[in-house]
């Protein structure tokens, strides 16, 4: 019956109701759906933006945030080192430097430097190659799966390789290379073959120069003077700069008429910068008197330095763009230890591009022409940030889905790679399913059918069962589990649930509604009680059926603590305790990412068999 009648729907008063009930419902609607919307809007994030509470991410719409998200994912979460390669001095990703002009010719001069001169590995790295609370940028992924590949996915193998144990492939992740840091070195393997490879074939946006520079403000300038303005570093030296992004280390040490910068330059390259990138004017034979005074025989530095040299004479000083490392690095450094101030000079990325454009440019007339610039000496700063900027704004459709899917491809790479969390759990539902629309519909069956003495004693110790919390006979199951060694297996995870005194309960009730002159026509045709049990039972409580199967599959997949305590072995962990350990070690879109993966089975389940949950519900009720 309805609330209105026609004649007071159509009235002023009618209309009105109405219209308040569907606003009711409307914002009801919407205080429901917006969270969610705020849930999945919040699953495409990063740490950079995760904490905005709109619904579409500003990614999306403006190309400057796309920048800074790609800046994240390449620097891997990491200001320093974007400060240091990029020049700029961010405080964060969310405020970092977008150029507003993209001077074509200085990125086109960029990307010919690049291909033209033979980069040394130590000279640049690879973006995203870092794990970040197990999220995996691409690149990240792309090295996994060739070190996989080398290694036939043997873990074993690439930890015996890397020298420390792996337990997993997801653990596998490389830091920035520090290479410009003295301290910084790294043994030759697999991993770091795989990734020069890597590194060669990404596009070079990707890639990122190291910078001398970069790391002389780092190190030498921010602690002394800051880097939030120019001024206190001016008033300390003799020579200006304007912005700290154009700043570039001299070469050699300054002339005595800039004190502050030759302190300072000195004390940086005799503590702080690697060697690799320190040579000096001094010649060979300086260099093998050195050797020949510390070792005295060339049988004890080939034996030091793992070569076959045969005379001290066939050793040389290592190249502009040599790598040292080991025993090599440590003579050379002593050896420079050795050298006047005035006789070193630095080696290094952005050199090189001085060296490049002073031979492809006449004068620096002709430069500032084509590059849009008023340089006025050739120390000029690699324009790492509009490269990345015209990077950016070329694949924005390919950078934004992939940032959008980043942390669900994470949340698959655990489940169905890595893991056996879901299989674990798929296995789990199917034998509780199975078993629980076996077992509980007998003994529903038997109780209904036959009604044995006692029978309701019976029911209400079922029942009773249900006044206890879980917890209670946790600890008892573990210890008679752990006498039967039936810890960490899927019998140990089936057995609480495939007898359910609520569920048995609820069956009989409904066995009982069912006509009892079906079962005496069944019996005089002959039929066994098997027979009359699946075919006229259970055959007519699909519905009730589909409870059961409905509350099963929700404990099943939802069920925490009792896997966590009888199944601790992690290669037998259940969705919900892999989820839980997720949660307390992924950032919060990552978290987003893996509710929303883990609740789309019980979703479609209710969507696809909705109708007869519905029935399921009402039917027992009405009976």
């Amino acid at each position: 019956m309805p609330v209105l009648t026609k004649v007071e729907a159509r009235s002023v008063k009618g209309r009105i109701l109405q219209g308040v009930v569907i606003l009711a419902l409307l914002l009801g609607g919407t205080t429901m759906v917006y969270p969610f919307l705020l849930m999945l809007s919040g699953s495409v994030r990063s740490e950079m933006d995760v904490a905005q509470m709109d619904v579409v991410p500003d990614y999306f719409e403006d190309d400057a945030v796309l920048v800074r998200k790609f800046l994240e994912m390449k620097y891997c979460h990491d200001v320093s080192s974007m400060n240091q390669m990029r020049g700029y001095q961010d405080l964060s990703f969310q405020l970092a430097t977008v150029p507003e002009r993209v001077v074509g010719a200085r990125v086109e001069d960029l990307r010919r430097f690049a291909d033209e001169q033979d980069i040394p590995r130590h000279w640049w790295i690879l973006g995203g190659t870092k794990l970040l609370k197990r999220i995996s940028s691409a690149n990240l992924r792309r090295l996994r799966a060739r070190v996989q590949t080398a290694f036939d996915g043997d873990i074993a193998a690439f930890g015996e390789d890397m020298g420390a144990p792996v337990e997993n492939w997801h653990q596998l992740t490389l830091n920035i290379p520090q290479w410009t840091v003295a301290r910084y070195d790294y043994t030759p393997a697999t991993l770091y073959t795989e990734y020069f490879r890597l590194l060669e074939e990404r596009p070079l946006a990707e890639r990122a120069f190291s910078s001398v520079s970069g790391t002389f403000v780092q190190n030498i300038i921010a602690p002394a003077y800051g880097t939030d303005r120019v001024d206190d570093y001016n008033a300390a030296h003799v020579v200006p700069i304007e912005r700290f992004e154009d700043f570039v280390l001299p070469q050699r040490a300054p002339k005595v008429d800039e004190p502050r910068l030759r302190e300072e330059w000195i004390l940086f390259v005799r503590k702080i910068l690697n060697v690799s990138f320190i040579r000096s004017d001094v010649d060979d034979a300086s260099y093998g008197s050195f050797l020949r005074q510390k070792y005295g025989t060339l049988t004890a530095l080939n034996s030091r330095w793992d070569a076959d040299f045969r005379s001290f004479d066939d050793i040389h000083l290592p190249g502009d763009r040599e790598w040292l490392s080991g025993s090599r690095r440590q003579d050379y450094s002593a050896f420079l230890d050795q050298v006047a101030d005035d006789d070193l000079y630095l080696v290094g990325p952005e050199y090189a591009w001085h060296d490049w454009l002073a031979a492809n440019y006449t004068d620096l007339a002709s430069l500032n022409a084509r590059h849009q610039s008023r340089h006025t000496d050739w120390l000029i700063p690699l324009p790492i940030a509009e490269m990345e900027v015209q990077y950016v704004l070329a694949n924005e459709r390919e950078l934004r889905w992939d940032f959008a899917t980043v942390n669900f491809s994470n949340v698959f790479f655990e489940l169905f790679v890595q893991g056996r969390a879901f299989l674990n759990t798929v296995i789990f539902v199917v034998l509780a399913l199975v078993l629980s629309l076996t077992l509980q519909p007998l003994a529903a069956y038997a109780l209904s059918r036959f009604q044995p003495p006692g029978m309701w004693k019976l029911i209400l110790l079922f029942m009773a069962t249900m006044a206890f919390p879980p917890m209670v006979g946790m600890i008892p199951q573990f210890l008679i589990l752990r006498q039967l060694d039936l810890l960490n297996s899927f019998i140990a995870l089936v057995l609480p649930i495939v007898v359910n005194g609520y569920l048995i309960f609820l069956l009989k009730g409904f066995f009982d509604s069912l006509p009892r002159h079906l079962y005496e026509a069944a019996l005089i045709d002959g039929a066994s009680e098997l027979r009359m049990f699946w075919d006229v039972t259970m055959s007519l409580s699909k519905p009730i059926l589909a409870v059961v199967a409905l509350q099963t599959f929700n404990i099943a997949w939802l069920m925490f603590l009792y896997p966590l305590l009888v199944c601790p072995d992690p290669s037998m962990h259940v969705l919900a305790v892999w989820l839980s350990e997720f949660q307390q070690e992924a950032p919060s879109a990552a978290v987003f990412a893996s509710i929303l993966i883990v609740s789309i089975p019980t979703m479609t389940i209710f969507l696809v068999t909705q109708r007869t949950i519905m029935r399921g519900i009402a039917v027992p009720a009405e009976k």
